[in-house]
């Protein structure tokens, strides 16, 4: 069970309201960061979970399945990690029911002090992965039926991950994955994605709009010619408003003042330390106001990202936060 302060922070931030404090919402996946906090355990789920807690992270937004659960016998090894061969199914009850029992025991391990929100796949970055970005942009065009049951797939995988979110109760928040843009903007024209991908999104997280949990959409690149879409289609909040592409944070608050919830924003690759603080500093002092933000970096605490930066980025949190 979450600590009650720790939901009502949550629930308060959902809705457009005040708190204690402005959420933090981030992924760890930093071995130096796991090892500075449990240096006996850093390779163990509860000895990275340690760091969430240690580093105040109220969400994790990123639901991984463990790979000793994933994996069923050695026929199944060769085929999803040695033979690398793509999936073009829709889940069975049996693997719909693994999935979400390991989402509910590391949701608990989580607990009190983190909520780890449940993330899943859309239904088009994922066909794209599987098929080859060439190949599927071919396809596009040549053979637009498979392209069509493809993506048709994914959304009925999506779709069933949704329903049993939300018939089980889970929480509040639920991710979509979905890269639907680059640096320069959308990857795939507007009206494709009105046509193929919006309105399959719109179907999928209906299950989770009827219990009021509220749907968010991770994409890395520039999203904001789709954001009005994105509202129509039923998506509460966009994550991790990509700086490096351009997203300008501060215009969406001001435009989507109370129709859109922001995650994100602070970029913590190849910035200074001095760069990471500032960026938390206004992020914290401007775009919080009001409610819907939840601070956090665009990238999550990668190795990528620098011991110290990560460290000045989390300090930074602390000064400026509000109590």
């Amino acid at each position: 069970m979450l600590d009650a302060k720790l939901d009502e922070r949550i629930r308060r931030a959902t809705n457009f309201q005040s708190s204690d404090r402005i959420p933090v919402c981030d992924f760890i996946d930093h071995d130096k960061i796991f090892h500075y906090f449990s240096p006996a355990d850093c390779a163990t789920l509860p000895g990275k979970i340690k760091a969430y807690h240690e580093l105040g992270v109220d969400i994790c937004w990123r639901f991984e399945r463990r790979r000793d659960r994933r994996l069923d016998g050695v026929w199944s090894r060769m085929q999803r990690f040695a033979l690398r061969r793509p999936r073009y199914s829709v889940l069975d009850k049996e693997e719909l029911e693994s999935e979400f029992a390991d989402y509910r025991q590391q949701q608990q391990m989580f607990e009190p002090y983190t909520y780890l929100a449940m993330t899943a796949e859309g239904c088009l970055s994922v066909a794209y992965r599987n098929l080859g970005f060439e190949e599927f942009s071919k396809k596009m065009y040549t053979e637009l039926i498979e392209i069509e049951r493809l993506i048709e797939i994914y959304a009925e995988n999506l779709y069933m991950r949704a329903q049993e979110f939300a018939r089980q109760e889970l929480g509040m928040l639920f991710f979509i994955k979905d890269d639907i843009a680059f640096d320069k903007g959308l990857i795939f024209s507007p009206g494709f994605l009105r046509q193929q991908w919006l309105p399959r999104i719109k179907n999928a997280i209906a299950p989770l709009k009827e219990k009021n949990i509220k749907v968010i959409l991770h994409s890395a690149g520039n999203i904001s010619d789709l954001i009005p879409d994105l509202i129509d289609a039923g998506i509460d909040g966009i994550h991790p408003i990509d700086r490096e592409a351009g997203m300008d944070i501060a215009m969406i608050k001001k435009e989507f003042a109370k129709s859109l919830l922001l995650f994100g924003n602070v970029s913590l690759l190849n910035h200074s330390n001095a760069d990471i603080h500032e960026q938390t500093r206004i992020c914290l002092e401007t775009i919080s106001l009001d409610g819907g933000y939840f601070i956090g970096s665009c990238s999550g605490i990668t190795k990528n990202v620098s011991f110290q930066g990560s460290l000045s980025f989390f300090s930074a949190i602390k000064e400026f936060t509000r109590h």
